[in-house]
């Protein structure tokens, strides 16, 4: 099994075993990490080989170079901090903080938390932002597979991407899978009267509204307002029930690519 950040207590070994395994050994990668930290590649062969350490400035450069979630960060701070640290009872309390991360995680419990579906206060969290369901069918597409290719492609905080990614981790919706993210096992399925139903519905309706004013030409919207006969509206609602299900006929065959959101209402005023 690949090791993940919590398999090291030395963030320089760390470090040097992330490039060594990157693809091509990680040809280049020291050059970009000093671009990256604005100094030069023989500071960055200096820490990692001897002595000095990066700067906790530096440290939180890093986290984002490497991509790290919330709690890596954390963790890997915890680490720079560690190696950092001028006294023996100093080093002591940043290992115990590592300890207790490291406990925490070791506990299948507290580190997924995974259920066959979300319970009623996280599908509260689930359904409070469009950026989790997003974030979440993200995934499934291997260009969208990294909290970096999410961030570019949505132009979100990177904050906030990173704080829904933990969270979708945490239960169980995605799981990593080396550098990338997978869809993961927990499932998630709204009966008809949850009151999240309108909190995601309200969700994708303000999307929809922010695509209309960017007018792509692939997108189609569609508005209308019509008088009819009372006995044509079922008709309608069928016609555009059945168009739903071969829509969805079609999507269960079709590979990732994209993500795309469908949005239809009829309803009476």
């Amino acid at each position: 099994m690949k090791k993940t950040i919590y398999d090291y207590e030395d963030y320089k070994l760390y470090i040097k075993e992330s490039i060594l395994n990157a693809p091509s050994k990680g040809r280049g990668i020291k050059l970009k990490m000093a671009e990256h930290l604005s100094c030069q590649t023989a500071f960055v062969s200096q820490v990692l080989n001897g002595d000095p350490n990066f700067s906790l400035e530096q440290g939180v450069k890093l986290n984002h170079f490497f991509e790290h979630t919330l709690d890596e960060g954390r963790y890997f701070l915890l680490m720079l901090q560690f190696l950092r640290a001028g006294s023996h009872e100093l080093k002591e309390f940043f290992k115990a903080e590592m300890k207790e991360i490291l406990e925490k995680r070791s506990d299948l419990k507290n580190r997924l938390d995974i259920k066959n579906s979300l319970d009623t206060t996280d599908q509260q969290i689930y359904y409070s932002n469009w950026l989790y369901a997003c974030l979440h069918m993200m995934v499934a597409v291997p260009e969208f597979q990294t909290p970096q290719a999410m961030i570019r492609h949505l132009n979100v905080p990177r904050e906030k991407i990173l704080e829904a990614v933990a969270f979708l981790e945490a239960k169980g919706l995605i799981q990593k899978k080396g550098a990338h993210y997978e869809i993961g096992v927990t499932k998630i399925h709204l009966p008809k009267d949850s009151p999240q139903i309108q909190r995601h519905h309200t969700n994708w309706r303000m999307q929809a509204i922010r695509a209309i004013d960017f007018n792509h030409s692939e997108d189609l919207h569609y508005s209308s307002v019509i008088s009819m006969a009372k006995a044509d509206v079922p008709r309608i609602k069928e016609i555009l029930i059945k168009s739903i299900e071969e829509c969805r006929v079609v999507i269960r065959e079709s590979k990732e690519e994209k993500i795309q959101s469908i949005c239809i209402d009829f309803f009476g005023v």
